[in-house]
């Protein structure tokens, strides 16, 4: 984790800010293990070591589609 917190991903997919999944954390298996994606108000965060948008995040985003 940086020393500012981590790293929020904005999803070009969900309208995140006040979306009813804010605060919900998922667990995504990885090559390396477990991961942990949690959605906020700005987009998302994951804990795994990559410096740009994931393909945890991806995964958890493409899910959502087609939602109203």
């Amino acid at each position: 984790m940086s020393k500012y917190g981590p790293k929020v991903y904005a999803s070009d997919i969900i309208k995140t800010k006040k979306h009813w999944a804010v605060g919900t954390v998922w667990n995504v298996e990885g090559s390396k293990g477990m991961y942990n994606i949690e959605m906020l108000d700005k987009g998302f965060t994951c804990d795994c070591t990559a410096y740009k948008k994931c393909k945890h995040i991806k995964a958890v985003e493409a899910n959502f589609e087609g939602e109203f």
